[in-house]
């Protein structure tokens, strides 16, 4: 399972709360399952409490489901200091800019050719591109005039 993502720290932590992000919303994060572990949490930030409140919702089934407001940074620095036993993941990628691994590239091409209807010739460049959306992966594929929004979950399936 592709896991993009980066280990919660306290320079990262104290650039996201510099920057304005006063809301934290914390769930269950499957991707960076290590069976070392009791728990793998994900982090996610936010600017307002409007879009962190829709993130929470979204994940209403999630028993670690938990926001961390601002006047809880003590908690949230305990997190970023990874306490024995937890994995804390944050919502940004590991690396600057994302290109799919040479399996994950392969299971796009796979995912369009049988999925899709897409027909692209040599000389066409499909786009795709990662992003998160209330703690789950998506890609983004683009041929020409036409992009489509696929769960990576579902790309990996195959």
């Amino acid at each position: 399972m592709h896991n993009p993502l980066a280990l919660l720290d306290k320079v990262v932590l104290d650039g996201l709360i510099s920057a304005g992000h006063a809301y934290f919303v914390r769930q269950t994060y499957a991707r960076g399952n290590d069976p070392r572990m009791k728990e793998v949490l994900l982090l996610s930030p936010y600017l307002s409490k409007t879009a962190a409140l829709a993130h929470y919702e979204a994940i209403a089934e999630d028993p670690r489901r938990y926001i961390y407001i601002l006047e809880e940074q003590e908690r949230l620095y305990r997190a970023a200091a990874q306490p024995p036993g937890y994995l804390v993941y944050i919502a940004l990628l590991n690396e600057r800019t994302w290109q799919p691994s040479y399996q994950l590239a392969a299971k796009i091409r796979r995912y369009i050719s049988s999925e899709t209807g897409w027909k692209p010739e040599r000389k066409d460049e499909v786009q795709a591109s990662l992003f998160m959306q209330f703690g789950e992966f998506f890609i983004t594929l683009k041929l020409n005039q036409e992009e489509i929004k696929v769960p990576l979950s579902d790309i990996e399936k195959l």
